[in-house]
């Protein structure tokens, strides 16, 4: 009997990131149907995400509600923040309340600028105010020409040598812009209404990116062009892609990203708006994904942040923190992580590298930063105003492997996994078949050793072991990171389709990475 050689599929990109379609059979080769903490490598591999840190020491008195830059070009750069009935700023570590300026009203949001080396900010239903590094004040509302004043609004925005507000306290639907270069004088007649009446809609957010500002309403868009009073016109961008209040659309190099409705994220490339969010939808229609609170969005790294209100089956409802990343594939590739944030923003000093930072949810009055140590290998948030080192839960899997034959049997053997691993780690790895993922079908441990040397390059000597004798040659090992490890797995069995999960180290703070993953198999004749 002629001997039947063992076939081979591999899986050697994971770039497709999540998709939540429920159909099994709609998922490419290189998407996942789960995947949690961990983040796509532009080459295709998968890898535990970067652990996030705490920025303030001293957890503030209430969670955090609004998060905002003021840089000046004499180098000072703080984060600012509005908490409760106060706002703060903080230029390295914990934060200091203002003094002179009027109390917010608890719960709603601080918006703000630097504009000509002052940071202004607004808050809706009280009186603007300023800071310039020294001294913090209430601005006038007088709207006349007169110096020391802005009006009272729920979004800033500075474009155009101008600064602009919307959503009037009095007037939600108007946009006003100050004084070309002096944001504390505003015109009279210098503002122009947006759609005024239509479905009773009030603007949203205001977004500069490039050649135009981009105004917002719940379910439409414009764009402001011009160079002042007399030039400036408002063109309607779309009738039905707008953005959710208080979610905070954000300009990338890609366009401006939005969250529309219970539609998820719209990307307006300068010409028309795209949804990106098709992958996720079904976390919205089946309810993981609910609107108590407002998303909210930020860019950094390029990589869009988008935090959301999240109720897993029969579990309280968390914060999470999704993470799209464009550049990966057509239609880019998202990943879900679960980071504790609310309100997020890019913090960006001048000639730094800008750092994606959260206002957290369920640890109160933390301020995080994440993705600002890429050798962070856990979470540290603050509970009872300590540290806590907060272990990674991660994992990752894999689509339903069937080799293009979903009804045909087969006999897989011992499939391969591709790693990367900078210590000792152990990976927990469940299979599951013929597309049954209620209970894993076999489970096993995955051993991988870890890559240490005390010798770097440069550094580590030998010579010929003679007294005074000079050094004949320098070593160093292979670099941690760079050592790969192909682990052989043990058979799988018999199934028309296997799928695999794989869970990062559960008793220790390790980072880990899988690369690719290859099943051998041995079809059997269809009968």
């Amino acid at each position: 009997m002629a001997k039947r050689d063992f076939r081979l599929a591999t899986l050697e990109s994971f770039a497709g990131g999540l998709n939540l379609r429920a159909d099994q059979f709609d998922l490419a080769e290189n998407e996942s149907p789960d995947m949690m903490n961990v983040s796509v490598d532009p080459r295709g591999g998968i890898a535990m995400r970067n652990g996030i840190d705490r920025r303030n020491s001293t957890a503030l008195s209430a969670d955090v509600k609004g998060i905002w830059g003021f840089h000046t070009d004499s180098g000072t750069n703080q984060l600012m923040v509005n908490y409760g009935t106060a706002v703060a700023h903080s230029a390295s570590g914990d934060f200091t309340a203002f003094t002179n300026i009027t109390a917010r009203t608890a719960g709603s949001r601080v918006y703000g600028v630097t504009f000509n080396n002052v940071a202004y900010g607004v808050s809706y239903d009280k009186v603007s105010f300023k800071w310039d590094g020294s001294t913090d004040a209430d601005l006038g509302t007088t709207i006349d020409g007169s110096s020391g004043n802005m009006p009272k609004a729920q979004y800033i925005a500075a474009w155009n040598n101008f600064v602009w507000v919307g959503n009037i306290e009095t007037e939600k639907f108007r946009l006003r812009w100050s004084n070309l270069n002096d944001a504390e004088k505003w015109s009279a007649s210098d503002y122009v209404d947006i759609d005024k009446g239509e479905h009773g809609d009030y603007i949203t957010g205001l977004v500069p990116h490039g050649d135009r500002l981009v105004v917002f309403k719940n379910n439409s868009a414009y764009a402001v062009f011009g160079f002042d009073s007399d030039s400036f016109q408002v063109v309607q961008l779309s009738n039905s892609v707008g953005s959710v209040a208080l979610s905070s659309p954000v300009s990338t190099p890609y366009g401006v990203f939005t969250w529309h409705g219970h539609q998820g994220v719209y990307l307006y490339d300068g010409e028309r708006f795209h949804w990106v969010f098709n992958k996720l939808q079904p976390a919205i229609d089946d309810g993981r994904i609910s609107f108590t609170n407002p998303p909210q969005l930020a860019w950094s790294n390029n990589r869009l942040y988008v935090s959301v209100d999240w109720t897993a089956s029969g579990a309280a409802t968390v914060r999470r923190t999704l993470v799209y990343d464009p550049s990966l594939g057509e239609s880019g590739a998202w990943t879900t992580t679960d980071i504790d944030a609310g309100p997020l923003y890019a913090y960006r000093p001048p000639n730094s590298t800008p750092i994606a930072v959260g206002g957290c949810v369920t640890n109160t009055g933390s301020v995080i930063q994440m993705d600002a140590d890429d050798t962070r290998v856990t979470d540290r948030y603050l509970d009872s105003n300590d540290p806590v080192e907060a272990h990674i839960n991660s994992h990752f899997t894999t689509t339903w492997v069937t080799t293009k034959n979903p009804i045909v049997k087969k006999r897989w053997g011992k499939a391969r996994m591709v790693t990367l691993a900078r210590s000792a780690i152990t990976l927990g790895v469940s299979v599951y078949r013929d597309f049954d993922k209620a209970q894993a079908y076999k489970t096993f441990d995955v051993v991988i050793a870890g890559r240490d040397s005390t010798s770097a390059w440069g550094t580590a000597e030998w010579d010929n072991n003679e007294v005074g004798s000079p050094e004949l040659a320098l070593w160093a090992a292979d670099a941690e990171a760079t050592v790969t490890d192909i682990k052989r797995l043990p058979t799988i069995g018999t199934a028309q389709a296997v799928s695999m999960r794989i869970d990062g180290p559960k008793l220790t703070n390790d980072t880990w990475e899988v690369n690719a993953l290859a099943f051998t198999y041995l079809p059997r004749r269809l009968r």
